[in-house]
């Protein structure tokens, strides 16, 4: 089941579009999963939590996790458009006249960033083991136009936008949300322009 939300994209991190907390990530990791998970070639960690039985530990790596999320969202659209050959052509030729602005609607497209980032276990302040984590979100965006100047997208009109988002762990999905027609804001200036060419 999907969500239908109202949400804008410039200023907006990952984390705040999809909605992921700490507490909903750390429902879904247990420390027996994270424990499998973990890659521990001694034992050391393993040893120790059998030892502590110790509590903490699905809290304090989803907060970690939450921090890989921290990306701006414009950023990460700006990363997928700068790869159209289209865009990257219309943002050059703004580089040659600094007055000159270019409106470029883009046709219905999708773009996934993934992240594979992996949480350290210290122990006595040496890394005694690691678990690794996927985060993937899909994005379908619709009916979009940018406009460019100085080799830069500082506005967007219009828009929609699918996203399908997951977070796995050792290859176990842990989180996963779809939002469905999010509506990008009828015009959205963006605070930072986001380079598209240089």
């Amino acid at each position: 089941m999907g969500l239908h939300v109202e949400t804008g994209v410039d200023g907006r991190t990952l984390s705040d579009f999809l909605g992921v907390t700490r507490d909903e990530l750390a429902d879904s990791m247990d420390a027996k999963m994270l424990l499998a998970a973990a890659k521990d070639k001694r034992r050391q960690f393993a040893g120790w939590m059998e030892q502590t039985h110790w509590t903490g530990l699905s809290d304090q790596v989803a907060e970690h996790v939450c921090g890989f999320l921290g990306e701006n969202l414009a950023g990460i659209f700006a990363g997928a458009w700068a790869k159209y050959s289209e865009m990257t052509k219309a943002a050059k030729e703004t580089l040659d006249d600094p007055a000159r602005t270019v409106d470029i609607g883009l046709a219905d497209h999708e773009f996934e960033y993934e992240l594979e980032p992996s949480v350290d276990i210290l122990l006595n302040g040496k890394s005694v083991a690691k678990i690794e984590f996927k985060i993937t979100a899909k994005f379908a965006v619709s009916a979009l136009e940018l406009s460019l100047k100085k080799g830069c997208a500082y506005r967007v009109r219009c828009g929609k936008c699918d996203c399908k988002a997951e977070i796995a762990c050792a290859g176990t999905t842990v989180w996963e949300r779809n939002l469905l027609e999010v509506e990008l804001p009828g015009e959205l200036n963006l605070k930072k322009p986001v380079a598209l060419a240089h």
